[in-house]
């Protein structure tokens, strides 16, 4: 079986409004991009080039029927589509092949004791008073069966929050502001905290649900996919502002290393190839700045099984189009990763 994972930038802005039966723009409605079917063509090419059995998507379209007209249009309909999960218009998919090795995929909508549905109690803005919070997306979770061994494999789709900050980099230059901008980050990292954390509480519920150890469920197989917003390394707020590395909460407490996730693919790419985005990072003051976004983690029990994975620049590359300008010339701002066991 491969799983792939890839944040499609801004799916949502190729279909007519929600107001409107689901339909593909026809006109250069998206700043920059001029020709939506082609990019929508190119983001397929790339999807057929991985040729992945079970697919998570963040940054989905708002409503089930876009994503079933890329599907149909672009995907010769060869994807079972669940979801979307969240709110708003970046919402979270996953595809399953209907010929491919997953089986009889099924969506999750009551996990257990965390349930990712409902608030729960964190401070947020660290006045030290509890506050109710909720996902600003709702993971999306689906059981998929392996044909072979017959074995289920939970996959776990996520798009945690995220560190933008509107005008922060005009903030962040002007002395006055900066204190502002900083406040604002520091929210966004508590915040995205807040859900890896959550998240990392519902992973020890599924493999340690008396809490005892002593009946780990070690042979679990689950995958944890998605835009996480965070990556190896500590940046500027980590260093000075002691907030904390978010994957490495998503992995689990070395001081029970039965229950830690280990890294799909990290240490299986060269060095020079381990980024999924680049973005001129205005803090530490790095234009084009290569940074590990997006990953994915896998349970104790399904490492072991683990045949490769990879971040794929090869099936990414191949569908720029180096005669187009800058802005329309890749399929997306982040590239795509999978793992096959």
């Amino acid at each position: 079986m491969k799983i792939a994972n890839w944040n499609i930038e801004w799916m949502n802005h190729w279909f007519t409004p929600d107001s409107e039966q689901p339909a593909f723009r026809t006109s250069d409605q998206i700043p920059g991009v001029s020709d939506i079917d082609a990019l929508a063509g190119r983001v397929a090419g790339v999807i057929k080039r991985m040729d992945p059995d079970v697919l998570t998507v963040q940054e989905g379209p708002s409503r089930h029927g876009e994503m079933a007209l890329f599907v149909g249009d672009h995907l010769d309909d060869s994807y079972e589509i669940l979801g979307p999960s969240g709110k708003g218009q970046q919402r979270l998919y996953t595809l399953v092949k209907k010929d491919g090795a997953a089986l009889d995929p099924e969506r999750v909508f009551t996990p257990g004791d965390i349930d990712f549905d409902k608030p729960f109690r964190v401070d947020i803005d660290g006045n030290l008073d509890l506050d109710d919070y909720e996902f600003t997306r709702v993971p999306l979770i689906v059981d998929v069966t392996d044909q072979g061994s017959g074995r289920p494999t939970r996959v776990i789709n996520l798009h945690l929050k995220s560190k933008f900050v509107q005008n922060g980099e005009r903030m962040w230059r002007d002395p006055a502001e900066r204190p502002s901008f900083v406040a604002q980050a520091i929210l966004a990292r508590r915040r995205i905290s807040a859900e890896a954390m959550r998240v990392r509480e519902y992973l020890d519920e599924l493999l340690n649900p008396d809490g005892s150890l002593s009946g780990v469920a070690l042979e679990r197989a689950v995958v944890v996919c998605g835009d996480c917003n965070d990556g190896p390394g500590n940046d500027y707020f980590e260093r000075h502002y002691l907030t904390h590395n978010l994957v490495a909460a998503l992995g689990g407490n070395a001081f029970v290393p039965q229950l830690m996730f280990r890294h799909g693919f990290i240490d299986k790419v060269r060095k020079e190839d381990n980024y999924t985005a680049i973005f001129d990072d205005f803090v530490d003051e790095i234009p084009n700045r290569k940074i590990l976004l997006d990953h994915i983690l896998v349970s104790p029990g399904l490492y072991w099984n683990l045949e490769n994975g990879v971040i794929e620049h090869v099936a990414y590359e191949a569908e720029i189009d180096t005669g187009a300008t800058a802005r329309q010339r890749l399929p997306s701002d982040h590239r795509p990763q999978s793992i096959t066991f």
